[in-house]
């Protein structure tokens, strides 16, 4: 018996990397001169930005104006320059229309101007305690005695996703965006602590997807020993920064750091480096692929309504496709489907008896009729020599499978969602960061203090991250 799984990053490679860039505090000549070594290197990123500038203080009731601070899209020359970033392969998203709390009004704006320059994104980034921001602040979480916590230690208000609110944008939300980022981790292989990303949530059902990101220094999660253990583990990378601030200020020259960490990363074959959003469709399409297997066979059913391509298949001993075509490739321990075709279903036999430990397999019954229990839906796949006639009603022909399941408002079927393992996790890792910075880095739990632009606030030094 030979085990296998499928891993998420498409052939040839082994790992992914991507970075979340907010833009609070940053200049143009600073973003310039990161990004312009960015676009040599072909390092793209997500880059969140802002429509407009403020014409509200941030937060209910206000913080400081420091979390006003930044270059909007309303500077012409940053506009011109964030088009030539799109025209180059990196992504833009909206970090709200503005700094400030944003109206309806002023959400409805920033989206239409901003897919007048850029087209769509379906990421967004959340800024700071933003009203318009959408399930945020003690609204994060709803297990005991989290919120109660968050509750103690924020006052602030969000009401993005409440009707009744003039902040409210929930339903733009949920036709236009696949995913938002929430929680942080300090391991720099997000995935591993975060497996079921993009993940919805029932509770917050105006959001369709949530990620999370690593918050450390782009150093360490560059460092060739990281890296080595990340490919080791199929892993992906979400890095939350403020690229700008590795621009030095007095001179525009670029972090030595900063340097050696993307051209460690960029330089690695087996690494892929990808916006958010292409990062998040590949995750989604794996949720989609399910895997029969039954002796010396396997079937793979893409629930897709497109294409996957070179879908990999890593087992522990050498396997064969008995039989060889075109679209199946065999090198030692890894198979690669080079293109599975949307909502379809394929066989393929190899030289021993083979059992998937992946997430979405399951070992062939007696009946040859087998169920998938979904969170919101059930797959119910017919390998029997008759018809599957169903409680329900439905007839399902020899080899052939039936969804019945939620889709989101952008369309794409839902199908990973948070255990409460996983989010006390990532709960307790949110936890330790703060534990951390106000520990070791001198963060102050008041936000007032916090934010004060009078005070250095070391924790936001990325060296110190």
């Amino acid at each position: 018996m030979t085990h296998a799984r499928i891993i998420w990053p498409p052939y040839p490679y082994e790992a992914g990397f991507c970075i979340t860039d907010d833009p609070d505090a940053s200049t143009l000549a600073q973003t310039r001169t990161v990004y312009d070594y960015l676009m040599k290197k072909s390092f793209v990123t997500t880059k969140a930005v802002w429509a407009f500038e403020p014409e509200m203080r941030c937060g209910i009731p206000p913080i400081p104006d420091s979390a006003l601070r930044g270059i909007t899209l309303a500077d012409p020359n940053f506009a011109s320059y964030c088009k030539e970033l799109h025209h180059n392969g990196f992504e833009l998203c909206l970090h709200g229309a503005s700094a400030g709390n944003n109206t309806r009004e002023r959400t409805l704006e920033a989206f239409r101007l901003f897919s007048e320059y850029y087209g769509s994104s379906d990421t967004f980034i959340c800024h700071s305690k933003n009203s318009d921001n959408i399930y945020w602040e003690e609204k994060t979480t709803s297990l005991f005695p989290f919120r109660s916590l968050l509750s103690f230690y924020s006052e602030h208000k969000c009401q993005g996703e409440i009707a009744s609110s003039p902040y409210y944008w929930g339903d733009l939300c949920n036709s236009k965006i696949n995913q938002i980022r929430l929680y942080r981790t300090r391991c720099c292989n997000t995935l591993k602590h975060n497996p079921s990303m993009p993940y919805y949530d029932s509770r917050k059902p105006l959001v369709n997807g949530w990620f999370s990101a690593t918050k450390r220094a782009l150093a360490d999660c560059a460092d060739e020993n990281e890296l080595n253990q990340l490919k080791k583990e199929n892993g992906l990378t979400v890095l939350y920064q403020y690229l700008h601030r590795y621009a030095i200020p007095e001179t525009n020259t670029l972090n030595e750091h900063f340097v050696r960490s993307v051209d460690r990363v960029s330089g690695d074959s087996k690494i892929l480096v990808r916006t958010v959003s292409a990062v998040m469709k590949r995750l989604r399409q794996i949720q989609c692929i399910f895997v029969v297997f039954h002796e010396k066979s396997f079937w793979l059913i893409n629930l897709n309504d497109e294409a996957i391509d070179n879908l990999q298949i890593v087992s522990e001993r050498p396997l064969t496709a008995e039989r060889q075509d075109d679209n199946v490739v065999n090198e030692g321990c890894l198979l690669v489907i080079k293109n599975l075709p949307g909502n379809s279903m394929k066989h393929v036999r190899v030289s021993d008896h083979i059992a998937f430990s992946c997430r979405n397999s399951v070992r062939m019954n007696t009946k040859r009729q087998i169920t998938f229990a979904l969170p919101f839906g059930v797959l119910l796949v017919n390998l029997s020599e008759n018809d599957w006639r169903t409680a329900d009603r439905r007839i399902i022909p020899d080899g052939s499978f039936s969804l019945k399941t939620q889709y989101s408002g952008t369309g794409i079927p839902l199908f990973s969602t948070l255990s409460i393992r996983e989010e006390l996790g990532l709960i307790s890792d949110q936890f330790g960061l703060i534990a951390r910075e106000v520990i070791l880095k001198g963060r102050s739990l008041n936000v007032e203090k916090y934010l004060d632009s009078s005070r250095e606030i070391p924790m936001e030094n990325h060296d110190n991250w």
